[in-house]
């Protein structure tokens, strides 16, 4: 996405000037760059579209773990994130290979692969010190407030699989990396091209490069069916290439070869000579026969998303698929070839801003997903609030944070300047937003420090009931006697096995304390023993009494709801001991 930005006229100039090839006869680089900017700019709103969907589709993703999902979702949010899918990716890889032949050929390949690690992996690296962090608090937290994990399982770094499989990877972020891998791929190919040949390009080549396959397959009206044929084959070795999108650090073959061709063909469409005359026409019929496609396979595509197809289906979804892709990519590009003329303050300004945009508004969609999931509002409702919310931030944070500052300077190559002087310096923005995440870091922090380091510990009714996490022998010794404790209700499988166990009878031996051992485990339902015995423990045991678990977070919250309710407490007040001050995030529907 990020060369794309570049003005499709700037690559003609700097190959002249550097004594390269010369743009061809005909062609009109301005005008192709402004369509394909506009067509980037709207596809990069469509993907903000996209991610604050995903909580609201009624069927969760086979392939991408998200971090919460709304009961109230519906199909047609279905339909549109897959939608989406099938063409946002290969149009930010196409309108980056636009202008990467010209690159190459005026700067020569060392120089274009310098440009993009500077253009690509500089903001990869930004973004992974600074949004992938707060993405990942984000994450953690929408996960367990949806009760995919919990606190003891970030503590003690041991994740379900579905978690554990997901945990290392860089996000949203993955886009600039698959995108660097397929620069330098491209860039390997034209240089070991150079070199078989042995000279540079000369006028006869670029004679010959209008009679190559690829530009008769642009100059023809079957352009996206022809197109369609690799791309099917990709689907056919793996279908779920236009779903894939896990959160790992080693990228997918198929997804990386995918991508390439399309970038690809955004190098060879650099080189059409008049690209108005070859793109526009039956462009409008494209985009049309795109939606007639999807709304046909739709069913299709539903089916495999949920379990993967199988035989002749199978082939069929592989070749809608990818025929959609295209139909959408040429059909999009040539209607905004036909209505842009010209390149505005407005599309000036979203086409410097969309990169940012890019990197900044997935941790602002999740947080807002997961701060509505306990409001019973409609889906469409909430879609709207989480994209429009986080369209406007993610616009004006680039306005006042990004574009004037050294941020600008590191995410879009250079900063813009201003020569009216305002109340605040350039750095202002960021510098106030890094202080107010580390204020909210700290504060949390401070908030947490109960059960993040220290033993929970917690006075329910006075006099009576305390919960705790698992305390150490002298701690449970000077608890006993500081509140004048007559039991201890410990939660563990087989409390033979373990050492804190006899040392907990030796400190409440010697207090003359009550001692029982329930058998509670994490992420097993307790039987109607185990319940009926910590019922009976909790009526008929001496007070005070404290309960405790390993982290005093799921088996405390529930011993010590049902205390308060034996005490005579209304259901919504027990509840409350599922509170986040003890750990609990997202309830007691989620508590393990």
């Amino acid at each position: 996405m990020d060369e794309t930005k570049a003005k499709m006229a700037r690559p003609a100039r700097a190959s002249v000037r550097a004594g390269g090839a010369q743009p061809a006869k005909g062609s009109d680089p301005a005008q192709l760059g402004h369509a394909l900017e506009a067509l980037r700019v709207v596809t990069t709103f469509l993907v903000v579209l996209y991610h604050a969907a995903l909580t609201y589709v009624s069927t969760p993703l086979r392939l991408t773990m998200w971090v919460a999902y709304d009961g109230s979702g519906h199909v047609a949010f279905d339909a549109f994130i897959y939608w989406v899918n099938g063409f946002a990716m290969p149009v930010f890889f196409l309108a980056a290979g636009v202008s990467a032949p010209a690159a190459c050929e005026s700067r020569g390949p060392r120089v274009f692969l310098n440009h993009r690690v500077h253009r690509l992996l500089r903001p990869l690296l930004f973004g992974s010190l600074t949004v992938l962090p707060v993405f990942y608090l984000i994450w953690g937290y929408g996960l367990m407030a949806t009760g995919r994990c919990d606190l003891s399982h970030i503590l003690s770094w041991r994740f379900p699989p579905a978690v554990r499989h997901n945990l290392y990877g860089l996000g949203h972020l993955w886009f600039l990396e698959y995108l660097f891998l397929v620069c330098a791929l491209w860039c390997g190919v034209w240089t070991l091209r150079r070199r078989l040949s042995g000279r540079s390009e000369t006028p006869r080549d670029r004679d010959q490069d209008e009679e190559s396959l690829p530009t008769r397959w642009l100059s023809s009206s079957w352009r996206p069916l022809l197109f369609a044929i690799p791309t099917t084959l990709i689907f056919l070795v793996d279908s779920d290439t236009m779903l894939r999108v896990d959160n790992v650090i080693v990228p997918n073959l198929f997804r990386l070869l995918h991508y390439t061709f399309f970038f690809a063909v955004g190098g060879w469409i650099s080189k059409v000579r008049e690209p108005k005359q070859r793109l526009i026409p039956q462009s409008g019929l494209y985009l049309a026969l795109s939606l007639v496609l999807f709304a046909g396979m739709l069913p299709l595509l539903l089916q495999h998303a949920a379990s993967p197809l199988q035989g002749p289906l199978r082939v069929v979804f592989c070749m809608l698929a990818a025929l959609f892709s295209w139909l959408t990519v040429f059909g999009g590009l040539g209607v905004l070839l036909r209505v842009v003329q010209a390149r505005g303050t407005t599309m000036r300004f979203l086409s410097e801003a969309s990169f940012w945009i890019y990197i900044i508004h997935v941790p602002i969609v999740v947080l807002i997903q997961v701060l509505l999931l306990p409001l019973a509002w409609p889906a469409p409702i909430k879609f709207l609030l989480v994209s429009t919310v986080a369209i406007v931030l993610s616009v004006l944070s680039y306005e006042s944070i990004v574009r004037r500052s050294v941020v600008g300077e590191i995410v879009n190559g250079a900063r813009k300047r201003t020569t009216k002087p305002g109340r605040f310096s350039p750095e202002f923005g960021w510098k106030v937003s890094l202080g107010v995440v580390a204020l909210l870091l700290v504060g949390f922090v401070w908030s947490s420090r109960g059960f993040l380091g220290g033993n929970n510990l917690h006075e329910e009714i006075p006099g009576r009931l305390y919960r705790s996490a698992r305390l150490k022998p002298s701690e449970l010794d000077a608890l006993i006697r500081r509140e004048g404790l007559r039991t201890v209700v410990a939660f563990t499988g087989d409390p033979q096995r373990h050492s804190w166990f006899a040392k907990y009878q030796k400190v409440c031996r010697a207090n003359k304390v009550e001692l029982v051992a329930i058998n509670l485990r994490d992420e097993v339902v307790p039987s109607r023993h185990t319940l009926n015995q910590l019922i009976n423990v909790l009526e008929s045991c001496p007070r005070p009494v404290v309960v405790q678990g390993y982290r005093g977070i799921d088996h405390s919250s529930f011993a010590a709801a049902v205390a308060k309710l034996l005490d005579g407490a209304t259901p919504q007040v027990a509840l409350k001991q599922f509170g986040m001050k003890y750990g609990q995030f997202g309830g007691p529907e989620h508590s393990t």
